[in-house]
């Protein structure tokens, strides 16, 4: 039961690095929108700038050519379009990024599901003396042939599944 609660617990832990992903990939979404539109508009023209924290202010556009942080405090210049292949390239990044953390949490439950199914096939098995449970609905008391602790999946001498 540990290894579930354990599984389950890094189960949520994905879920919770793919809502971040999800609220990365929306606001790249929302970027790239603003791009295109600066993109198609003319060279000149007033937008709705955001400074952060959703506090926007009125700027005029005096040429479509942006700055865009690379990393480690280096900006460059470049194109509205240069600038959508980045966001573009960061979007198909995230997609998969998400897309891998979706199969782990599958093969999480996998593991959850055959931890449950051993955890009730011993809870039908007395271990110690290897007799089943009355959930067996045998009265006599069953021993495999195999020496398996109730594990092996063959039929006991009185018929019954381990």
């Amino acid at each position: 039961m540990m290894q579930i609660q354990m599984l389950s617990q890094e189960a949520e832990k994905i879920e919770q690095h793919i809502q971040l992903m999800d609220q990365q990939g929306n606001e790249l979404q929302e970027i790239r929108k603003s791009l295109e539109e600066i993109k198609s508009g003319p060279e000149k023209q007033e937008i709705l700038a955001n400074l952060g924290k959703g506090i926007l202010i009125k700027a005029e556009v005096k040429s479509k050519e942006l700055f865009v942080n690379i990393g480690r405090d280096v900006v460059i210049k470049k194109s509205p379009v240069e600038t959508l292949e980045i966001i573009d390239n960061q979007l198909l990044k995230l997609g998969e990024g998400r897309e891998e953390l979706i199969k782990r949490i599958q093969d999480i439950q996998q593991q959850v599901q055959q931890l449950l199914i051993q955890a009730r096939a011993s809870d039908k098995c007395d271990l110690e003396n290897h007799q089943h449970s009355d959930e067996c609905g045998c009265e006599d008391d069953c021993e495999c042939e195999n020496d398996c602790e109730g594990s092996c999946g063959e039929d006991c001498k009185c018929g019954h599944k381990h």
